[in-house]
């Protein structure tokens, strides 16, 4: 029997158009500060933990800055532009949400000053999906 999160994520990956893969790779190859920064930090995580991140990767009809596949979790960081989202940003999480992902934000300036409390909460957040004792954040 297959369970409603794994229905959800095989509709949501037949959806991805090839225009989605073409956007995901152009952002790729222009990512932010931010984005570099944290992104060294989950592959040195996988390293240690065993968590793999993707970054860019395409959930149709968005792209999900970076997204851990094994536990449907996508961390998206925030920048200047989404100053002016937050209720874009609500509703972009809430449809994420129904496919069966936990989506974390953080700021774009808080990844690079505050590196170690960054990598702290993504770890502590994937411990908690991983063991199954975690409740649905706010």
């Amino acid at each position: 029997m297959v369970d409603e999160k794994t229905k959800a994520y095989r509709f949501a990956r037949h959806k991805n158009k090839p225009a989605d893969y073409r956007r995901a790779k152009d952002l790729r190859q222009n990512s932010t500060d931010g984005e570099e920064v944290l992104w060294g930090i989950l592959r040195s995580m996988a390293k240690e933990t065993g968590f793999k991140f993707r970054r860019q990767y395409p959930i149709h009809p968005y792209i999900a800055d970076f997204v851990c596949l094994k536990l449907r979790l996508i961390i998206e960081i925030d920048g200047i532009s989404h100053d002016t989202r937050l209720e874009k940003d609500k509703r972009r999480d809430a449809q994420l949400n129904k496919m069966g992902y936990e989506v974390l934000r953080f700021i774009n300036r808080e990844v690079i000053e505050n590196q170690e409390g960054v990598a702290s909460a993504i770890l502590n957040r994937s411990n908690e999906i991983l063991n199954g004792n975690h409740q649905p954040l706010p």
